[in-house]
């Protein structure tokens, strides 16, 4: 199954208080869009707004999401070893501390059970409140595949029918769709194998970079787009390959109740290892030199990191969220990653791409955004968190939206108090 994102909304979680909707619809069908099942969607997103107005805590809205469908429905019969939805409610206000977060999201599916469907939940620190799944028909009416309140489970389509009897049994912290892909239902299986493949990436490089390299050394298509990337973001780099070596690790020993050891030992790992060009006084190429990943640039570091999933998202069709997509990479780069996804050459399987981000350079390309693309979130008197759209404003769409952002006329500024001089 394959899903392309619809829009998804978030309340009381973090620093949304109010109910905010991040959506990837758009007003019209033009080169920045793509068809999904009756739906116009987007092929990429923006979201501005100063540093700690909410939009890491977006992401982390529907990392919580997809944790959620994929993992709440752990059959450990330790209760210990369970992996409930961590509850994490707006704490700007005594009354909001305690009541339910709430999470809906609503995707499109081709392939098996293709169709538009809603699906959202409700928790608290020690149980789902309220779950409901719904089939989005042509007509805009919705049909109910599932509904629930508390521990009262009613199913109502027949994608459901196999797993009926766990209305009685189903945890409650644990989420009905999730525990019903535990018991290999189809059509439940199918959902949690699409949101597993949505890849959310923050400003570490970690596994990513893991990804990247595994890639590079193992597929030639992965190695020759990487190349390809490298090459026109100028980084002079002209080949590459892996090497394995020994890398060491440590053993963790336990060595009684309350103490443990730890033994070092060799096992092996790959580095990525550049080629660079060394040029005669003529300005030829007349040799090459080597660097390992660890000795180039953090900028070349950073690219290379998210190279394998974005490469990845293209091919496949995915959904690829990057927060802090700007961190350490030039304003050309940051646009060469969005022009990747926006070429009906390269994106051809309709994959998406959502960032937050501070490069406001990218507000100033009028002629290659329409207004649908960016959002802001800033923060009230409260310190709860807005998501708005710059739809919402009355302007033109080759407007330089750059000019008239660092202007304050959208607001999602940071209030810096000035030092005196």
């Amino acid at each position: 199954m394959h899903i392309s994102l619809v829009e998804f909304s978030v309340e009381n979680y973090k620093v949304f208080k109010e109910r905010a909707v991040f959506s990837m619809l758009a007003r019209k069908n033009d080169k920045h869009t793509f068809e999904s099942n009756g739906e116009n969607l987007l092929k990429t997103s923006l979201i501005y707004g100063p540093n700690a107005s909410g939009k890491t805590s977006l992401l982390d809205a529907f990392s919580l999401i997809k944790a959620g469908i994929i993992v709440s429905a752990n059959l450990s019969t330790n209760p210990k070893d369970r992996l409930g939805i961590p509850y994490f409610p707006f704490l700007g206000l005594k009354n909001t501390q305690t009541e339910p977060s709430s999470f809906e999201v609503v995707f499109s599916t081709k392939g098996s059970y293709s169709g538009v469907y809603r699906y959202g939940f409700s928790i608290l620190p020690d149980r789902i409140t309220k779950e409901q799944m719904s089939v989005v028909l042509a007509n805009g009416k919705e049909e109910i595949l599932f509904s629930r309140t508390e521990q009262k489970i009613a199913v109502s389509g027949n994608v459901f029918a196999s797993v009926k009897d766990l209305t009685e049994t189903t945890r409650k912290e644990a989420l009905f769709l999730s525990t019903a892909a535990q018991i290999n239902n189809k059509f439940a299986l199918g959902i949690v194998g699409a949101f597993r493949d949505i890849n959310i990436i923050s400003g570490v490089r970690g596994q990513y970079e893991e990804f990247t390299i595994r890639k590079f050394k193992e597929d030639p298509e992965y190695k020759t787009r990487i190349l390809e990337y490298l090459k026109t973001a100028d980084f002079c780099i002209f080949d590459g390959l892996t090497e394995e070596i020994d890398v060491p690790a440590l053993d963790e020993i336990k060595d009684d109740a309350d103490s443990f050891s730890a033994r070092k030992r060799m096992e092996k790992g790959n580095v990525l290892i550049f080629k660079h060009p060394v040029y005669g006084e003529d300005k030829k190429k007349i040799d090459d030199f080597k660097l390992l990943l660890e000795d180039e640039s953090t900028g070349t570091q950073k690219f290379l990191s998210v190279l394998g999933p974005i490469i990845d998202t293209l091919i496949e069709g995915k959904v690829l969220f990057i927060d802090e997509f700007d961190n350490s990479l030039h304003p050309f780069l940051t646009k060469l990653t969005i022009d990747l996804f926006e070429s009906s050459e390269i994106n051809k399987k309709d994959a998406q791409l959502i960032v937050t981000t501070h490069d406001v350079s990218l507000l100033s390309y009028k002629d290659d955004f329409i207004k649908d693309q960016f959002w802001f979130t800033e923060k009230d008197e409260l310190g709860a968190a807005k998501l708005f759209s710059l739809a919402e404003f009355k302007l033109r769409n080759d407007t330089e939206f750059s000019k008239k952002y660092l202007e304050g006329r959208f607001g999602a500024l940071p209030f810096v108090i000035p030092l005196e001089k």
